[in-house]
């Protein structure tokens, strides 16, 4: 059972919006889409896991992706965290293409592919790391003191993967995801049953303290708010040209009508630049003039909002 929807982090989101939203002369451009492509590329690995995820039996695991926790002195990110009443499983996506090497002796990861080879942390690490650090979450918060295993799964059928013959326990691809579940369900099927009422309860701490990374976006690469393209993009051909008419937008490039293109906006404008916004910021950024207007569209966004007429800021759902 998923307990959260699989779907894309605000940092992903934001990077989405800044490249869409920058204009396209911009020096920064380049460096922006490089760190869009990291991850989407990461994104649709974990995608493609959960094709995998759904055959686990509904009733007796409760998964939960983008697990994002704080251990006391650092936070750290999981993709998978599949929690059982015998045992849980941290599971870490990685999704190159090409050839990769896992290499102990120097406790790094090598990439081969496109003529170039480029080094990366050792996954293995990382995902122990995780493990010690979910451990001392578990003990903080007085959670089941379930066992917790690791798996590293490379998510492109494709990849080659190079490395000791130690490493097979730990790095699979993600077509051998149910073999090697078998191979944990078997291990563990004299453990201790923890209660599923204390599961669940373990479960909702840890979403409850689930902390999405927040990145500034325009302070990290440096980019003005005066870069970015304003107004109402319309929602057929992209084009930030949307205008007011007779309570709609109208597209003049592509005569498209859309009652409500200005959520959109809205979105950009809470996911990028800041967390909350006024009716004269709204205005700014969507290309609106009249005052009454902007306020009847952000009052009826249904918005969580705070303060009086012009002090007035609506925050995300």
């Amino acid at each position: 059972m998923f307990l959260n929807e699989v779907c894309k982090s605000d940092r992903l989101k934001s990077t989405e919006i800044l490249i869409k939203r920058l204009k396209e002369t911009h020096k920064l451009r380049p460096n922006v889409m490089k760190d869009l492509r990291k991850l989407l590329t990461g994104y649709n690995g974990e995608k493609e896991m959960k094709y995998h995820l759904q055959f686990l039996p509904e009733k007796d695991c409760l998964i939960i992706h983008n697990l994002r926790l704080y251990d006391g002195k650092n936070h750290f990110q999981i993709d998978y965290l599949i929690l059982t009443q015998r045992f849980a499983l941290i599971v870490e996506c990685k999704n190159y293409y090409g050839e990769v090497e896992i290499d102990s002796n120097f406790n790094q990861m090598i990439r081969t592919g496109d003529e170039k080879v480029e080094g990366f942390s050792n996954p293995i690490s990382q995902a122990k790391r995780h493990q010690r650090q979910l451990l001392t979450y578990f003990k903080q918060h007085n959670l089941p003191p379930l066992p917790i295993e690791f798996i590293v799964i490379f998510s492109n059928p494709s990849t080659i993967i190079k490395g000791d013959p130690s490493i097979k326990d730990v790095v699979i691809h993600s077509h051998s995801f149910s073999e090697k579940w078998d191979k944990l369900v078997a291990k563990y099927r004299r453990a201790s049953i923890v209660d599923i009422k204390l599961l669940r309860k373990a479960a909702k701490n840890l979403l409850k303290n689930n902390t999405p990374e927040t990145v500034d976006l325009l302070k990290k690469y440096g980019v003005q708010p005066s870069d970015l393209i304003t107004g109402v993009q319309c929602p057929s051909c992209e084009k930030f040209a949307m205008i007011r008419q007779k309570r709609k937008w109208f597209c003049p490039h592509c005569n498209t009508y859309d009652k409500d293109a200005h959520h959109q906006t809205v979105t950009d404008y809470l996911l990028l630049i800041k967390a909350t916004i006024t009716n004269k910021e709204f205005r700014k950024f969507a290309n609106v003039s009249s005052r009454e207007t902007a306020a009847k569209m952000l009052v009826r966004m249904n918005l969580p909002s705070k303060g009086e007429n012009k002090g007035r800021k609506y925050h995300k759902p």
